[in-house]
């Protein structure tokens, strides 16, 4: 399972690279850098939104999903209780977005009038949710290959329409091309499953709401509400004081360093995100084959990330020439520090999916809470005297911090061969389940 991730997490993540640097190509050209920072505002927000209501509904459904794999109609209900509950929840969340628009507006666009483009990013939230609970299902089912040619399909579909909406109606373009792009993708997701899939049909999302499973679902929100909350946002307030203390042109150009960077860290996050969670549940009564999953996992990703930032530094000048334009060479003499943080933040994300995994709530919103703190504390005190490369100190020591304290937390797991069975998951007996 873990190979044939790779190799999926491989094919999604070349194809999300090369559509990543077409789209940075085409907005460094027809927005410059000003125009990056604010798509990349959007998307923040976007993304900050998707991961505090979804990552909950996600993680419940692909743990509680893989627990209940012997039991269809149980595993039904898991996905039934689900989708009601991320309907309620986003419903309401885009209700209050659309009030909040002309102030969500003012303060990540530094423009009132683009409040319509706000106050339709609910939907856009919606779709993103929705796809991510797809694609949980799908892995349940070990349908990898089927997430990765609905994921292919669906950056290539982006790139289609966000690179012509850039490059013919600029910023306004590519800001409502940036809300279209969601919603076309779960169409599609919805599409190839309703065609390919043998193993997952609307049936299996139908059933009755079950309060047991959702409380169990609710279990997983304070430490992915953290999770989903705390790294967007602060990304939102470090471009932000960028934006205020440099001007929009410097942090366009860090914003330029982490896009090039991250686009090369997806291999990563896409292999592991396919089997990881879904092994979690898998060995949930079996301590010494997960500690082995999480060190496994962790040796293969922390390699794989650091070989990248290696290939991207010693090609950091023609890369940068070659994805964005002239204007951007100073993007170059940025890449070192933002690499060193990406290969430690790896590390310190797989520990603490780690302590999501193993049910360690209060260590993994520390743990979130240190990076948040760090990185935010060290850009504000440096950013003044050291420019952008204050913001990227406060990334390196922010992951480094994250990890040390998610591994302390994990010290059981990760160094002693008798760790504890995981508690609280047990299927309830049949008497116990609400409705059943």
């Amino acid at each position: 399972m873990i190979l044939r991730s790779l190799g999926w997490g491989s094919a999604m993540a070349g194809v999300r690279l090369l559509t990543s640097f077409l789209s940075i190509k085409v907005t460094a050209l027809a927005l410059g850098p000003g125009g990056l920072v604010l798509v990349a505002q959007l998307t923040g927000f976007i993304g900050l939104c998707q991961s505090m209501l979804g990552q909950g509904l996600v993680a419940g459904a692909v743990r509680l999903g893989a627990e209940q794999g012997a039991d269809p109609a149980q595993r039904r209900q898991v996905y039934a209780t689900v989708l009601r509950m991320g309907a309620v929840l986003v419903g309401c969340w885009a209700l209050v977005v659309a009030l909040a628009s002309p102030w969500l507006a003012q303060a990540l666009l530094h423009n009132a009038g683009l409040a319509p483009v706000i106050a339709v990013a609910g939907l856009s939230v919606a779709a993103a949710i929705f796809n991510d609970l797809l694609f949980g299902a799908l892995g349940v089912a070990k349908q990898v290959g089927l997430i990765g040619r609905a994921s292919i399909g669906s950056a290539l579909l982006g790139l289609l329409i966000f690179a012509p909406s850039a490059w013919w109606w600029g910023l306004q373009g590519a800001l409502w091309a940036s809300l279209s792009v969601y919603v076309a993708g779960l169409a599609l997701s919805i599409a190839l499953v309703a065609w390919r899939s043998g193993a997952l049909h609307w049936r299996d999302m139908q059933g009755r709401f079950d309060r047991e499973i959702a409380r169990r679902v609710l279990g997983f929100f304070p430490m992915l509400l953290v999770n989903g909350v705390l790294p967007a946002l602060t990304l939102i307030v470090v471009r932000d004081l960028l934006a205020s203390r440099l001007g929009l042109e410097a942090a366009g150009l860090w914003q330029a360093s982490w896009r090039l960077s991250e686009a090369c860290q997806a291999l990563v996050v896409a292999s592991v995100t396919l089997h990881f969670m879904p092994g979690m549940g898998e060995r949930a009564h079996d301590p010494e084959g997960r500690r082995r999953h999480v060190l496994r996992t962790l040796g293969g990703a922390c390699a794989v990330s650091a070989a990248l930032a290696a290939a991207l530094w010693l090609g950091r000048g023609p890369a940068v020439r070659l994805v964005f334009s002239a204007g951007f060479g100073a993007v170059a003499d940025l890449l070192p520090l933002q690499l060193l943080g990406d290969v430690l933040k790896t590390a310190a994300w797989i520990l603490s999916m780690a302590l999501v995994g193993t049910m360690r709530t209060r260590w993994f919103i520390a743990a979130l809470g240190a990076y948040a703190l760090v990185f935010i504390g060290v850009s504000w005190q440096w950013v003044p005297t050291l420019g952008t490369a204050g913001a990227q100190w406060g990334y390196v020591a922010a992951a480094a911090l994250q990890g040390l304290v998610a591994a302390w937390a994990l010290r059981d797991v990760l160094w002693r061969s008798a760790a504890p069975a995981l508690p609280g998951i047990e299927r309830p007996h049949a008497a116990e389940r609400v409705g059943a």
